[in-house]
This record gives C-alpha cells, structure tokens and sequence, in this order.
C-alpha cells in the first residue's frame, strides 16, 4: 500500500505545510522575477541585445563602437558537411553560477572569443582614447594606445568597465584566463595596434586604421599580442567559446600566426559585406 497526503498517517501534516510553504515561496519569486528561468531571460535579453554598429567611413575612429574580432581563427564544433566558419569576437562572459546575482556584465567578468559576431551589448565596445574625450571622431592610428570601454546599457548609471590584461605574478597554467572587465583604470588597460606584416611596421606606425584591416593588437604592459586560446574551449552559459590571453605565437619564419591575428571592425557597411 502506499501512502500519500490523503492518507492520514504519519506527517501528514508537515508535508501539507510544506507544499503550501512551497508553492507561497514560488509565487514570491515569480512576482519579484527571482525565478531562474527569469533570471536566464533577463540576462540573455540584456547581453544579446543587438547594438548595430554606428556608419564611421572607412577607418576605425575613437568614441565609436567597435568589435575586436579574430577574422581567421574557425569555428569548432560544427556539422559535418556544412560551409566552415570563421571569425570570433571579443566578449563579456557571465557564467552558469553567477546568473542568480548578475543581470549585467560587471567588475570582473571573464573575456572570452565567441562565435556570435552579431553586434549585441557583450561584444561591442567602445574605442577611447588615453587622452580623454577630446579626441571623439578622429582615426586611429597605429601605434597610438587607446582604451576598450564595455558599455554596461541595463545599468548606464553604473562604474565604466574596461578591458584589462592582469599580468602574471608568478608562472600560471597554461589555461589561464587573463583578461576581465575591470573598472580600475590603470596601465593594464592600455592597448596598442602593430601592422601585421613586419615589412609595413615601421612605414606603417602613425598612418590610420583601416575598418577590418587584420592587424596585431598589443598590451602595452605586457608588451605581447591578443592571443586566441585555440587549445581552451569551453561551455558556457552562450554556448561552447574559446579563452583569451595575451601570448606570442610566431611559426618558423617567426611571422605571427592566426592566434594573433586580429581585426576592428566599427562599420555597418563592412559588417554586411562580411
């Protein structure tokens, strides 16, 4: 025989209350939205908004948005048989166990290479300059060190965050995720661009940025390339992406490979033509 609520033995009692208690906390956390189901809804309608990309000519200009994309790195885990596809974009990671306090990308967030190149709120960033405000609309040039601010659009009155490489204290593992979000504004945050073939680098420092020109993005502190993680996929809350570091990978010609190999694309019109 089995016994359930209906039947009058035991602690009948106790799981009735139980059950009511439950289903009160329930319906509090669905009108307050606490709900995790809610919570995944929030997060992925505040970090995969769509942000399109501003009309800036044909050079990457300071104050615009922009996407810092590794254009020959493949996608992994793809069907068999389909047209391979390349190209993944700098992004904000929010994790599976932080959905339950953060809605929003925040102080400390993980950088990580996705596959979603679609413009949206978790990569696309601002491009400033170390010299302030000022210089809002001129071209980048190569060579001239400049900020990526992430703009936080479900909290606009919250702290600026920034892309920030923290250097190594001591030897790290190998998988080790450097680079965060960080509203510290310091040295750290500074980057610098580098043409990629050795041939034009000494020509090419102070001539403008062309918009999705491959190039070498830099550390100015660590003095080393953007690097993709190509050995270092994971499963996240937005679906298997690739770690980033700050790493030099040359081949025997000592010419930079595809994990260093970047692009600022900050062009509607060369986002469609992609």
């Amino acid at each position: 025989m089995t016994y359930n609520n209906s039947v009058l033995v035991g602690n009948w009692n106790e799981e009735r209350l139980k059950n009511e208690y439950e289903f009160k906390l329930f319906l509090r956390k669905r009108d307050r939205h606490e709900l995790l189901l809610q919570r995944s809804r929030t997060l992925f309608s505040n970090l995969l908004k769509e942000r399109p990309l501003a009309i800036s000519g044909t050079y990457v200009l300071y104050g615009f948005n922009v996407q810092v994309v590794a254009t020959d790195m493949p996608v992994k885990g793809q069907a068999k048989g389909s047209k391979p596809r390349y190209g993944l974009a700098l992004s904000s990671l929010v994790r599976e166990r932080q959905v339950d306090y953060m809605q929003n990308i925040c102080d400390g967030c993980l950088m990580t290479l996705s596959p979603i190149t679609t413009p949206c709120c978790r990569n696309t960033f601002v491009i400033l300059s170390t010299n302030g405000e000022a210089s809002r609309g001129e071209k980048i040039n190569y060579g001239d060190e400049f900020l990526l601010k992430a703009e936080n659009y479900g909290e606009p009155e919250a702290a600026p965050l920034y892309v920030r490489f923290i250097p190594e204290g001591a030897p790290a593992p190998a998988d080790r995720m450097p680079l965060q979000l960080s509203n510290n504004l310091d040295s750290c945050c500074r980057w610098t661009t580098v043409p990629l073939l050795p041939c034009d680098r000494l020509e090419g420092l102070g001539s403008p940025i062309k918009t999705s020109t491959k190039l070498l993005i830099k550390n100015c502190v660590a003095d080393k390339n953007l690097c993709v993680m190509n050995q270092s996929w994971m499963q996240t809350f937005f679906g298997p992406e690739c770690g980033v570091t700050c790493r030099n990978y040359v081949d025997i010609h000592k010419r930079c490979t595809a994990e260093n190999i970047f692009s600022l694309v900050s062009d509607v019109e060369t986002k469609t033509k992609e």
